[in-house]
């Protein structure tokens, strides 16, 4: 069978695109407008007001840019989470001197690295007071037993003898070719497993359940799960008996599918994305500041023992908040003492902040030290003194 070179398929793919522009462009804004609306939604339900939503999707410029930077951690978690990917594929890689064999190679190969996932996993979750000495004397076991069983496959050996060949075709029998090959193999495949560790710390990063030997055993087996499934896109650009440009969509089509199921499995997923999106756009800004708010607001609507003392300057509340949502006109103040507030924790704790409008909030320059303790003590001092 005639593949297409990778050159034609390109041009191929291209031109396809552009004879379907206008559709693909509707239909990507359309996605674009879904995603927004839903990690809007995913956000303002996380902190407890979902009444924010409807007008912050109003702010359609500030929706672009909040689009932008999802996408930009979304391709972040990608790459943390394809490392275990990339690290296995460069371990096939190494036999592509013998590309009939690299199907069967890549199945051999798969094997071992799941089982050293699952045991690093184990021994992460379930075993954690093992030094780190422990840790590694048992990665150094896997690497050598691992090359053992290898050794039991015949294609594997094969693969071996065919590269060594193609390596040193002078001297076919040479023992340091076979060695580096093996020892560059264990080493990556190593690393593959050990990258494991990277989507397991972002599941755990996102998890905010309680910490019981079930959500342990449960996230666990999550991050097993998520671990081997990245393996598959490799798998696939091997086994595949397309031409190269298939391979490669197949390949990325299949990284995409198994970013979204990881996302979906792992609780609080897409939460950690949009609310780490939010902290880079400073939609969540956690750093005090003065507001002065121009309408709506007077000091006796404020509680002192939650908002601490309020200044009034020319007639109006001077409040010390900080940002848990700015996007467009709509902007969500809570008082300084939340500011340390874990996710988990803001349906409960976000009544206590004010709903104003951008426009209509100024945020005040900050004083230096000493003229701050010095209006802080004339305004003591006034109201000692009843004025």
């Amino acid at each position: 069978m005639n593949h297409q070179t990778f050159k034609q398929a390109l041009k191929k793919t291209i031109k396809r695109i552009l004879t379907y522009w206008a559709q693909l462009a509707v239909l990507v804004g359309g996605l674009g407008t879904l995603l927004g609306f839903y990690t809007i939604s995913t956000y303002t339900t996380a902190i407890g007001r979902p009444d924010l939503m409807a007008a912050a999707v109003d702010a359609k410029s500030a929706l672009v840019l909040w689009l932008a930077i999802v996408a930009l951690v979304v391709a972040a978690y990608f790459l943390i989470l394809m490392t275990s990917s990339i690290l296995f594929g460069l371990a096939v890689s190494l036999f592509n001197d013998s590309p009939t064999i690299q199907p069967d190679v890549v199945k051999v190969l798969v094997l071992p690295v799941l089982i050293g996932v699952t045991a690093l996993m184990t021994v992460i979750f379930k075993a954690p007071e093992l030094d780190d000495f422990k840790k590694l004397g048992c990665m150094a076991m896997f690497t050598v037993v691992t090359l053992l069983a290898l050794h039991l496959s015949p294609k594997f050996r094969l693969a071996v003898d065919v590269c060594a060949t193609a390596a040193a075709p002078g001297n076919a029998n040479s023992k340091a070719t076979r060695i580096y090959l093996l020892v560059m193999l264990a080493l990556l495949l190593v690393g593959a497993v050990i990258s494991a560790v990277f989507p397991a710390s972002l599941i755990l990063k996102a998890y905010s359940g309680e910490d019981t030997p079930e959500a342990l055993t449960k996230l666990m087996v999550i991050s097993i799960f998520s671990a081997g499934m990245t393996l598959i896109p490799v798998v696939v650009f091997y086994v595949s008996k397309a031409d190269i440009f298939k391979r490669i969509s197949q390949c990325i089509a299949a990284a995409f599918i198994i970013l979204l199921i990881v996302i979906g499995v792992s609780p609080g997923g897409s939460l950690t994305i949009v609310y780490s999106a939010a902290s880079i756009m400073k939609v969540r800004d956690q750093t005090e500041a003065k507001f002065l708010l121009t309408e709506d607001y007077a000091n006796e609507d404020f509680d002192a023992q939650i908002w601490g003392s309020v200044e009034t300057v020319r007639n109006l509340p001077l409040i010390s908040a900080f940002p848990l949502f700015s996007f467009g006109d709509v902007l969500l103040l809570c008082p300084v003492k939340l500011i340390k507030t874990e996710l988990k924790n803001w349906p409960a704790e976000s009544a206590y902040c004010v709903v104003a409008k951008n426009s209509k909030a100024t945020r005040m320059p900050r004083k230096s030290e000493e003229a701050a303790q010095a209006k802080k003590s004339i305004n003591t001092e006034a109201q000692k003194l009843g004025v």
